[in-house]
C-alpha cells in the first residue's frame, strides 16, 4: 500500500486504533538514531529492528508493541528477520494495527508513570487548538502524520484530511490547509550536523516555551536556518520554515481565499496552523520582507490574531514561537544583500533576543567539512585544514577591505560536495569558484595554491606566497 493513503473518519481514533498514542509511537521510532533507509519497491522506507521497537515503546511507557510485528506485515523483505519499516499513521489505521482505544475500564493507551514534564507530554501527543471563547468548549484535538509521511504529502500538494477535518470542525468554517510546505512538521536530526555557535542558547530558549521571538543576524551561508531547523529536530518540535520576499503579503502567512474547482474556499496560512499546533515558526530571510510584515505585530506579541476574512481570532497554543532569520539587523542593503529593506522599528522592538552569527571557529568548520568528506569515504585531514585556512583568509581579506568576496561555510560544503562526486580538488575548485567574477575567481584560485600546495609559505592577501622561517611546532587538525 502506498503513503498516498488519506484518514477519514474520527479524530482521536479510527476503528480500533487509537491515532495519537500510535502515532506517538511512530514519531519516536523515526528519530532513532539507529533507525536507517532501505529501498523498498522504489520507496525509500525507514527501517528498523525488534529490539528498539520494544526498547521505544518501553522508554514511552507504552506496551510491547507487538502489533508491529504482527504477521509480518510490516517487513521490508521476505528475508529480512527482525527488522521492519516504519509504516505512516495511515497504513496502520487502514490495517487496523497499532495502539487499541481503550475501554472505558481500562487504562488510556500511553499512560505511565513517566517523569516527563507536562509540557513534554502536552508537546509529544498533540495540540489543542485555541479559540474564541464561545468556541472553546467545541475544541477538538487534532493528529499529526508521522513526519515520514511528508514525502507523500509534497508528492500530492495536499494537507493530512484528518488535520484540515479538525480545524474546520474547531472553527466552524470550512477551510483548506494549502500547500504541504505550509504545515508544521517534525525534522530529521541530521547526523552530519555539528551544534556551534548559539545553538545551546536558541535550544534553551525553544525548550522553555516561553515566548521569546528570536531575530538570528548573520552573513549568508553561515548556518543559521540549519541551526534552527536541527534545535527543533533535537527537541522534538514541530517546525515550519516560512520564506519571505518582497512580494510576501497578508494572505501569504495569514490566509486568503482561493477558488478551488469552481468554489471560493479559504486556504488558512501557515502562521495561524502553527500557532494552533504550538509549532515553532522560522521566518527565513525577514529583512526581504516589506510593510505587509506588520499583519504579525500581534503574533510576535504572543496573543490572539484576528482572521478577518473568516471572522476567527486564533490564539496560540503552548509553546509556539517564532525564530526570525536575515543577512541584516532590519537597516536596509549594505551593498551585498540586495532588496533587504529598512524594517520597521516597530517590529524590530517585539524581538524579545538577538543573536548574531559569526563565522564558526576553525575547529568547528574542519568538522563541518570532515563530515561532508567522509560520507562519500574522500576524507584527508590536510584538505580539510587547507579549506578551511582558505577560507578564513578570504574572510579576513573581506574585513579589511581587501577583497569584494569571501568564501562561505555554505560554499565549502558545495565545494566538499563536488569534490566527491568528481575527486579532482582543481575541477571542484574551478567549478564551485565560477559563481564569481572572473578576478576574484582567479584570486580566489591563486591564494588556494599558495596554501595548498606550499603549506609552509605565508600567503599575502594576493594569494602569492611569501617564503617563512619554518615553524617549530604546528597545531594538528
Amino acid at each position: 500500500m502506498s503513503n498516498n493513503v488519506i484518514v477519514t473518519g474520527s479524530l482521536t481514533g479510527t476503528g480500533s486504533v487509537h491515532v495519537p498514542t500510535t502515532e506517538r509511537f511512530l514519531s519516536a521510532l523515526l528519530k532513532h538514531p539507529r533507525a536507517v533507509d532501505v529501498r523498498i519497491g522504489g520507496q525509500i522506507r525507514i527501517v528498523v529492528t525488534r529490539q528498539i521497537s520494544m526498547a521505544v515503546a518501553s522508554k514511552l511507557g507504552l506496551p510491547d508493541p507487538r502489533w508491529f510485528r504482527l504477521g509480518g506485515t510490516f517487513k521490508p523483505g521476505p528475508l529480512a528477520r527482525a527488522q521492519f519499516y516504519i509504516p505512516t499513521i495511515e497504513e496502520c489505521v487502514s490495517r487496523g494495527l497499532g495502539y487499541k482505544i481503550p475501554s472505558k475500564r481500562g487504562r488510556k493507551p500511553g499512560s505511565t508513570n513517566s517523569t516527563k514534564t507536562k509540557s513534554e507530554r502536552t508537546r509529544v501527543a498533540s495540540r489543542p487548538v485555541s479559540l474564541t471563547s464561545e468556541s472553546a468548549e467545541s475544541a477538538v484535538t487534532m493528529t499529526r502524520p508521522a513526519s515520514v509521511n511528508m514525502s507523500s504529502l509534497v508528492a500530492n500538494d495536499q494537507a493530512n484530511t484528518t488535520m484540515q477535518t479538525a480545524i474546520s470542525a474547531a472553527l466552524g468554517v470550512e477551510v483548506l490547509l494549502g500547500s504541504s510546505d505550509s504545515i508544521p512538521y517534525m525534522p530529521r536530526v541530521a547526523k552530519s550536523y555539528v551544534p556551534w555557535g548559539h545553538f545551546t542558547d536558541l535550544k534553551t530558549i525553544i525548550d522553555s516555551e516561553h515566548f521569546l521571538p528570536v531575530m538570528i543576524v548573520g552573513p549568508s551561508g553561515n548556518g543559521k536556518t540549519e541551526m534552527c531547523e536541527q534545535v527543533c529536530a533535537a527537541l522534538g518540535r514541530e517546525y515550519v520554515r516560512v520564506n519571505i520576499t518582497s512580494q510576501t503579503d497578508e494572505d501569504d502567512l495569514l490566509g486568503g481565499f482561493r477558488l478551488i474547482n469552481g468554489e471560493t474556499k479559504f486556504a488558512l496560512g501557515p502562521i495561524p496552523l502553527a500557532m494552533l499546533r504550538g509549532a515553532v515558526v522560522n521566518l527565513d530571510e525577514i529583512d526581504l520582507g516589506g510593510a505587509a510584515l506588520m499583519c504579525l505585530q500581534p503574533v510576535l506579541e504572543g496573543k490572539q490574531i484576528y482572521l478577518k476574512k473568516i471572522g476567527r481570532y486564533i490564539t496560540p497554543a503552548p509553546g509556539f514561537t517564532v525564530v526570525a532569520t536575515a543577512n541584516t539587523k532590519g537597516r536596509g542593503d549594505d551593498g551585498k544583500y540586495a532588496h533587504t529593506t529598512i524594517m520597521n522599528e516597530a517590529m524590530l522592538e517585539r524581538f524579545a533576543v538577538m543573536l548574531e552569527q559569526r563565522w564558526a571557529d576553525a575547529a568547528t568548520e574542519r568538522k563541518i567539512i570532515a563530515h561532508q568528506l567522509k560520507k562519500f569515504g574522500k576524507h584527508d585531514s590536510t584538505l580539510v585544514k587547507h579549506l578551511v585556512q582558505w577560507a578564513g583568509v578570504t574572510r579576513s581579506n573581506y574585513e579589511q577591505q581587501i577583497c569584494n568576496d569571501q568564501i562561505a561555510t555554505r560554499r565549502l560544503i558545495h565545494l566538499s560536495g563536488v569534490f566527491c562526486a568528481l575527486g579532482n580538488i582543481e575541477s571542484a575548485l574551478d567549478h564551485t569558484l565560477s559563481r564569481f567574477d572572473a578576478d576574484t575567481k582567479s584570486a580566489f584560485k591563486n591564494l588556494w595554491n599558495a596554501i595548498h600546495e606550499s603549506p609552509k609559505a605565508n600567503p599575502s592577501p594576493s594569494g602569492e606566497a611569501v617564503p617563512v622561517e619554518p615553524v617549530a611546532t604546528s597545531t594538528p587538525f
